[in-house]
Order: structure tokens, then sequence, then C-alpha cells
């Protein structure tokens, strides 16, 4: 019997082996195998074989795929690189222009790629990340539709352990937002978690210091981030540290900034019993209504789905319900998952960082908006050079070259392209850092300043992506052209569709510019008329100051006695930014409620802030009927309640229980505690409380004449009550601009982004106008010759920008109104007098920048000598 060599390896070496090699090499190798045959037996001489097949696989023998050996040859991409870079070099103003467009891109990707990449990197730390949820609360209303809260009522952990066995461990906190501690001395505003004593058994953050599982078995111990520890005890062990509130760090954990949706500074204990069904004075049927301030997280066991689990949840939520039986809300308990929540829905009362999905969409689609603009340029140009190149590239492939090397070549240009402007760019990005952590409120924004080598990668890749985009349709066109018809009259036909083309792109790049510059504009214009709206009470000269509230009262009567204060009134919140909180209150002879916003004022509010009154009369000082508290109430909660306006005035509500305790006896006007960001008008009521429960601020009515003297004798004023007591004042001014924030953030990263959209756009048009001048140099010369002034070749070179501005502004202008009808404008209460006057602003404002540079650039060829432009004609 012939014994032959393995097949399966012979194969293996024809497959790999180069042809010209093959032949020789495997004559070789059984030439070798037919003498370990004989003398080391069929066992061995297989095994050498094998062997020698193996040691063959080295890059000397191996064959390379055609398309490998065409496009990445060593040789060929070196010419690739040199030809690039060539071009870059002998087109400098065309390559500068591409690469500070494309870096002024990939420099605003860069932030929006971090926080995508932050956003999508949270929570990963977490044991078994599949298996955790969260509990939301989704309340379904038969009269003002439904809404869902983040948050949970404080039974809801207790039954869940008992009747869902499928729950593997369960924690639950409460979270006080500004909590005051005093730590060395500074009394700050603190971000505080009270949990029970399972949270990290669900959660997990890296130690610092101490032990974090056992320090909440402590009640009167707590644990402290990384970041609080380093601000407050630098060079310093804080375990051990005494706060001002008594607690004890008996830990130091990771900031959760930026790895989990959570926010804190500090967690606390909280005995199991506060989480019980009787919390904070309510029994347990109206503890359940109290689902503002709670949280539920748990860990199912393995082998248990999200959709089994909701099944589960469905069943205690008709269980709760029928507990509360009478109630017109209905509770619908869901689950879900700790993956979904930061690009999740956005819901009522969140626990910390949470960015809404349509905002991950924003992201996406503005790196694909902004790349696309960036892209333009370089396509344009490149179609504006198409005939040189086209002669170029014909040359390349009477030379030879095939369809797949000019693909690359191409390609590789684009991509040095985009790799100069990413570095460019990353040099931009790490120069705003800084400000962009300085301009935008972090804390609740996912971004990572430190730049990670997973970072670094994604932005290379990142980067390589937008080269092959930028340079793809160039490549496929030149890719395709007939060497022959390079040099044909002919190709003037498809220069001229090419020059269609470009001009498609060109109205495009501005459609997109002029749309942003009107929604910039708009926005603009809002935030402006809510800051310097003319509210109906009085700001000016109105100065709050928080105090602790053992000093309030001594405080306030003492502030009352210093020359130049008109009035104090103790308030839990300022009108203008908002009011304190939700509640529920009674409709009248009913057991249906309605939830409000409310805020908690004294007898003197009145004579600080002089509120307008549509109706009624201000708070007294004395109620003749002991059971009544005194309420304003707006007439959005009027209409809510079906009480007629004209009869509102001496109707008593409810609060959560039957017995009976407001009574109104004002009307408000609109927009004195009204939030103007919001798409409609909410019910509101304002209530002179007798306890003083909630009254955290002093607001001071200072004469303007001696401000400044005033302000130095409440100082001195508070250090004679309590030298402890900080006096830090603030304008109501500034704190109805604060309170509008997030609103001015908005609006300035719309200005950030339509000023870069803008100047990419800008480059384009100097590009153009720089080919237009480079092309039309002789015709422009003998122009001149036969009598032409610089005006008239202006506005000739003008022409075509104009119409091009023209088309923008009517595709733009109703894509703009239309977009901004159904955001902005229909997100505010409050309206511009004027929009289509806005509209116009933002199109003037563009295609003034945008015919300035073309003048400036045309300029220059219209007073050009016409003897240099001919001379060698």
């Amino acid at each position: 019997m012939c014994i032959i060599p393995p097949k399966l390896y012979t194969r293996l070496f024809k497959a790999f082996c180069k042809p010209a090699l093959y032949q020789e090499l495997q004559g070789d190798l059984e030439e070798e195998f037919n003498f370990n045959l004989k003398t080391l037996g069929e066992k061995k001489a297989k095994a050498i074989y094998r062997n020698e097949v193996l040691k063959m696989l080295r890059p000397s023998v191996i064959r390379k795929p055609k398309i490998i050996v065409n496009m990445f040859r060593a040789s060929l991409f070196q010419i690739h690189l040199k030809l690039a870079f060539r071009n870059l070099w002998r087109n400098k103003v065309f390559s500068a222009i591409n690469i500070f467009g494309l870096a002024a891109a990939i420099t605003v990707s860069m932030f929006a790629l971090n926080i995508i990449y932050t956003g999508l990197s949270v929570d990963k730390q977490h044991p078994h990340t599949e298996r955790l949820y969260r509990a939301i609360t989704k309340i379904g209303r038969t009269d003002d539709g439904a809404i869902s809260l983040a948050s949970t009522s404080a039974p809801l952990g207790e039954k869940l352990r008992a009747d869902l066995p499928e729950i593997e461990v369960l924690t639950q906190f409460s979270v006080l937002h500004q909590f005051k501690e005093t730590i060395n001395g500074n009394s700050v505003s603190l971000k505080n978690l009270v949990a029970d004593e399972y949270f990290f058994e669900v959660f997990q953050f890296k130690t610092v210091a101490g032990n974090p599982e056992t320090s909440l078995q402590d009640q009167s111990g707590c644990i402290i981030t990384d970041d609080l520890a380093e601000r407050f005890f630098p060079d310093e062990n804080p375990i051990g540290k005494i706060l001002g509130s008594g607690l004890i760090v008996n830990a130091v954990i990771e900031s959760p900034r930026g790895i989990s949706h959570l926010n804190f500074d500090l967690i606390s204990s909280k005995p199991k019993s506060s989480f019980s069904a009787e919390t904070e004075g309510f029994d347990y049927i109206e503890s359940w209504n109290n689902y503002y301030q709670g949280y539920t997280y748990f860990r199912t066991i393995e082998g248990v789905s999200q959709e089994q689990f909701d099944n589960k949840l469905k069943m205690v939520s008709k269980e709760v319900n029928l507990l509360r039986n009478g109630k017109a809300s209905i509770f619908d308990y869901r689950s879900q998952n700790i993956s979904k929540i930061m690009f999740g829905d956005n819901l009522i009362s969140p626990v910390g960082v949470n960015v809404p999905r349509e905002i991950l969409y924003l992201l996406v689609s503005l790196i694909a908006i902004l790349l696309l603009l960036a892209s333009f340029n370089y396509t344009n140009l490149s179609i504006a050079r198409a005939i040189q190149r086209t002669k170029e590239i014909g040359i390349r492939k009477v030379a030879g070259s095939t369809k797949a090397q000019i693909v690359g070549q191409i390609l590789v240009e684009t991509i040095v392209f985009s790799v100069a402007a990413t570095l460019v760019g990353f040099l931009l990005y790490q120069f705003f850092v800084p400000e962009f952590v300085a301009l935008m409120d972090t804390s609740n924004l996912l971004f990572n300043s430190n730049t990670t080598l997973p970072l670094l990668l994604v932005f290379l890749v990142f980067s390589i992506i937008v080269g092959l985009v930028a340079g793809l349709f160039p490549a496929l066109y030149f890719a395709r052209i007939s060497p022959l018809n390079a040099f044909r009259s002919n190709i003037k036909s498809k220069t001229m569709s090419l020059m269609n083309i470009r001009k498609g792109l060109v109205v495009l790049q501005l459609t997109i510019s002029m749309f942003c510059i009107m929604v910039v504009t708009a926005g603009s214009d809002i935030y402006h008329s809510i800051v310097q709206n003319n509210w109906n009470f009085s700001k000016d000269g109105v100065v709050s100051v928080e105090v602790e509230p053992k000093n309030r009262q001594l405080l306030k009567s003492r502030f009352e006695q210093v020359s130049g204060v008109v009035g104090v009134s103790a308030v839990s919140s300022l009108p203008g930014v908002g009011t304190m909180g939700m509640t529920m209150l009674k409709r009248p002879n009913s057991t249906d409620s309605v939830f409000v916003n409310f805020s908690v004022v004294d007898t003197d509010f009145n004579k600080v802030f002089k509120p307008r009154l549509f109706a009624g009369h201000d708070f007294k000082r004395l109620s003749s009927d002991s059971t009544l508290t005194e309420v304003w109430v707006n007439k959005k909660l009027l209409s809510d309640l079906n009480i007629p306006l004209d009869s509102a005035l001496g109707h008593t509500l409810s609060f959560q229980t039957n017995v009976v305790r407001y009574q109104i006896i004002g009307i408000m006007e609109d927009f004195v505690f009204d939030r103007l960001d919001a798409p409609k008008m909410k019910p509101i009521i304002v209530a002179h409380e007798k306890i003083d429960l909630y009254r955290r601020s002093l607001a001071i009515k200072i004469e303007s004449q001696n401000m400044a003297v005033t302000l130095n004798q409440l100082e001195k004023a508070t250090k004679e009550v309590d030298s402890e007591q900080a006096f830090t004042p603030i304008f109501v001014n500034d704190s109805i601009e604060d309170s509008y924030n997030d609103v001015n953030q908005i609006v300035k990263v719309f200005q950030f982004l339509s000023i870069i959209i803008i100047s990419i756009s800008l480059l384009g048009q100097l590009g153009i106008a720089l080919y237009n001048a480079e092309t039309r140099t002789k015709e422009i010369g003998i122009r001149k010759v036969l009598g032409a002034r610089a005006k008239s070749i202006i506005l000739l070179l003008l022409k075509g920008t104009l119409t091009t501005l023209v088309i923008a502004a009517l595709i733009g202008t109703p894509l703009a109104y239309l977009f901004l009808q159904n955001t902005f404008w229909t997100s505010f209460v409050l309206k511009p007098d004027y929009e289509g006057l806005v509209l116009v602003q933002g199109i003037l404002l563009l295609g003034s920048l945008v015919v300035f540079v073309m003048i400036v650039q045309t300029w220059r060829v219209a007073q050009a000598n016409p003897s240099e432009s001919l001379r060698s004609e």
C-alpha cells in the first residue's frame, strides 16, 4: 500500500504558498517525507511533515491576496503617502481649509463622543448588571393623564421582599438633595443618600479607605466620596473624622461621577424601621402616597426574565391599588434595567444623572451633521478641481493603474487629511476641555475630562472612518473615469454635471447653517425674554439669605431693625424661581385629588415682593378660624378643580386627609411663582403656613440708595445673633437667572455649535471663492481690459453666492420654523412677540457673513492688474 503525506496539510500548503515556489518546496517536503517513512516509520514521518508545513508559514513563502497586493503593498502604500503629502503641500490653501474645517467638526464630535462613550460605560462595575433593576412608579389618572417616576413608596420594599421570591437582594434609600453639613468649619450643601444595610450588596464602588459594607450598620457612621475627602481633608486620613452633623466618617469610596447614574457626596445609614409602612406620621394607607423621596433597587435570581418579573409586579400593583381603594390615581409598578437608565426615559424625581434618549439621538445626529458639512468642503473642493484631477487620473490609468489603486490613492489622501485634522482637533479638544467643564454643569452631564486610552482609540478609529467617508465619493468617481475620456472634450459635460452636484452640496451646507443660526437666534431671544421678563412682583433690591432654622426668627426680627431694610419675609422658595415641591389636594366635596406645586410664605411676603393679585387680599397675621390656613392660588388650579373664578374666594381645600385646612383668600396673576420653561401653566398654591417646617430662607427688601451700607449692617447683625452663621446674600435677579441655568447652557451649546457649523460653511465658501478667482482670472483680466469696473466684477462673482443664499433661506426658514414650533416655542410658556422677525435676523446675519467672506476674497482679484493675468496669453 502506498503511503502518502497528510492530505489536509498538503492542501493547506498549496493554498497559502506562492505559486512560483510551490513545486520546488513541495518536492523537497515529499522527498523528506519518503526518507523519514523508511527510517522512522509512518507515524513519525507524518508528524515531521506536519511540523515542516507549519514552519513554512512565513512572509517569504505565504502568498498575499490580490486585493491586498494591489492596495496595501508596502512600496505602493509609500507612493500613495508621498503623493498625498505632495498634493497637500502643493495646494496649501485648499488643504488648510479642509484640515481646519474638518478639525472644527472633529473637535465638537470628540466632546459628543466623550459623552456617548461615558454614558454607555456607566454602571458596568456592579455585579450581575443584567439582573439589576430599579423599580419605577407609573401613576395613571383618568383626568389629567399619567406620570412616570423613578421613585417609589416606602412600603414597597418590604412588600417585594415578602411576596416575590424572585428577588435575590433589594435595597432602598432616600435622597437629601440640599443636606447641610459642616466640614472643617465650612458649611456646605451635599447630596446625601440615606440607605439601608443592603446598599453595597446591590451596588459596588471601589473602596478607598475603611469598610463601606459594615459602615451602614452603624447609625452614627457615614461614607464619603474620594472627591469630598480630597476637598475637605487633604493630606489627612478622613477615617474617624466627626462632621458637624455628628456623623463619623467610617469609609471612603470612589466618586460616582462618570461611572454611575447615581449622584451623591455622602451615604449615611437610616434605621430599618424608617423604611417600614408607617413613615413620617402617615398611616399605612397614606404612606403609599408618599412616593417622591424613596428609591428601590433589586437584583433578581438567575433564570428570571424581565418580562416574567414585570408580570409579578403587575400583581403587586393590583394588590396595592385594592389597598388604596377610593384613590383616583392608579399605581403600575415596572422594572427598569440599570443599563437602560442612563440613555433611557426621562422620569420624574430622578435620583442622579439621567440623559434622555433623545439627547443620545441628538448627539449622534450632531456628529453626522458636522462631519457631513466638513466632508462637503472636501468633496466640493475636490469636484471644483475635477478637470485638473481628471487628467492626472487619466495619466495614471494609461500608465497601468487599476481602479483599486486609484480608490486606494484617493482614500489614503483623505485619511491623511482626516488624521491631520484629528491631530489639530485633538489639540483644540484638550484646550477647550477646562472651559467646557467650567461652562457646563458636569454634575448633571456625563463627561470624562481625563483622556483615557480607550477614548483615544475611539478618536483614532473615528478619524479613519471620517477619512473613508469623506473620500468615498471622489474615489468612486475618479475610479470610473475612462483614460480615453479623460483627454476628450466631452469631459466638459461630465464636469458640468459635477458642478451641479457641487452647487447642490453648497446649497445643502448653507441650508443647514441657515437652520442652525435661526434656531440659535430664536433660543437666545427666548432666554433673554425669560430672564428680563417683567414679572408680576417686585424683585429690585431684594436679596435672599439662607439661615439656620434655630436662628431664623431671631435674625428676621434683628434684620427688620436695620436702617434701610423695607421688609423681611421667610419663604420656602423665591418667586420667579419656582415652587418648592409638589403635593396633593382634595377636590371640594370629593375624595378625588390633584397634584399641585406649592410654596410656603409668611405674612410679610407682600411687604417684600408686592405680588399682583387678580382678586383677594394679603395674608393676615391672625386668622379668625384657627383650623384654616390662608392660601393664594393661580387660575390654573381653579380650572383643574372646576371652581368658578368669580366665586373662588372663600373656597376651602384639603390636604390628603379629609380635614379642611386651606381657605382661598387670593388669586395670583400669572408669572409670580410660575416657571416659564414649561409648555403650559401648572396649578400652584402658596400657603401662609402656621408651622415653620418649610421656611428655609429670608428675603430682604433693601432701599436702593444705601445698598452696600445696608448689606454691611445686615452682616454685622448676623454675627451678633450667631457668630458661626454665614451671611451670603444673593439678589433675586441673580437667583432667577441661575434657576434658568440649564436653559442658558442649552442656548450656549447651540451657539457654540452654530459657530462651528457656520465656520465650516464659511471655510467652504472661502475655498469656492478661491477656486472661482483662480479659474476666472483670465476672464476677469479680459473684462477689465474691456472697461469693466471692480464693482461690476465683484457683483458678477457674487451672483452665484447670492442665488445660493436665497435658495438656502427658502428651504431653511420653513424647516427652522417647524422645528421651533415643535420644540422651543412649545416648551416655554413665554413666546417671542415676533416669530418671523427672529428668523429674519438669523438669515441676515448668516447672509452678511457669507457675502463679507466672498467680497474680501474677490476684491483682491478684481483689483489685480490685467496685464499680470494675461501675460501668458
